[in-house]
């Protein structure tokens, strides 16, 4: 009895350690800031969806990302990652800037947007530890009713996300 409890304590640790994780989950900093959530389709495919918090709006942002391994001689935990997307939300503020001009309201302002998004990034898969740690770029053209076309070149973030 107790060589087979042995052994199927080794068979466990050996499959929890071969686990391929297909979802994690985290937060993003950056201009559009927010709770993410990635599914992978295989290793190289995956969705992602941001929930972000901009201009004291909300925006649900759905990412295609494409991962390929990176830096193999400093270590096999890199990827690089790129893809593009799409965004849909609103924001709710008193200053929008139109055409190089700033309007300002008397009060908060809702104003409904749409746009699309790119993505590069390089992310770090830790080794022995469910955890993730990324850069990234995702510049996006939106249209609102208020700022008409907005265009974002500059929203670099830093990510930490939990694989399971």
């Amino acid at each position: 009895m107790k060589y087979f409890i042995i052994t199927v304590f080794i068979v466990l640790s050996i499959q929890a350690r071969s686990q391929d994780f297909m979802r994690s989950a985290g937060i993003r900093g950056g201009v559009s800031s927010g709770i993410t959530y990635r599914g992978f389709l295989n290793p190289q495919l995956a969705y992602e969806g941001l929930l972000s918090f901009r201009n004291n709006g909300l925006q649900f942002t759905v990412l295609r990302q494409h991962l390929e391994p990176a830096f193999w001689k400093l270590s096999d935990g890199f990827f690089i990652l790129y893809g593009y997307g799409g965004h849909a939300g609103y924001t709710n503020s008193y200053t929008y800037t139109r055409i190089y001009k700033t309007v300002h309201h008397s009060g908060n302002t809702f104003s409904p947007l749409v746009g699309l998004d790119g993505y590069l990034g390089v992310e770090y898969h830790f080794p022995g530890i469910p955890l993730q740690a990324g850069l990234d770029y995702k510049p996006f053209l939106e249209m609102s009713i208020h700022e008409y076309f907005q265009l974002s070149a500059w929203d670099v973030a830093f990510t930490i996300k939990y694989k399971f």
